[in-house]
């Protein structure tokens, strides 16, 4: 995904999602992003996305197959180090949403 963001153009690139093992609903997800400036890695933004967010973008997806998750949790995640760049900080951070 291309953003501009502070007069740069950067590449947002989401890494596999990641969840906890156990039997109950996941409660958080996980996934990094990595933020490219003209083809260089210059930060990874750790992500993690409550269920509670996801919910309140679709109240459907926390319990749905990847397929209809996977869209909203890459929507809040991208959304959230989108900010970041605009506040000027590209680099690696630990982003909760």
């Amino acid at each position: 995904m291309r953003v501009q963001a502070g007069g740069t153009e950067w590449v947002l690139e989401p890494q596999p999602l990641r969840t906890s093992l156990s039997d109950a609903a996941p409660k958080l997800w996980g996934l990094q992003v990595h933020v490219l400036r003209e083809g260089e890695l210059v930060g990874v933004k750790t992500c993690f996305v409550g269920r509670i967010g996801v919910h309140a973008r679709d109240p459907g997806a926390p319990d749905a197959p990847l397929e209809r998750l996977l869209p909203v949790l890459h929507e809040i995640a991208l959304g959230k180090v989108r900010e970041r760049l605009e506040a000027g900080d590209p680099g690696d951070e630990i982003l909760f949403a």
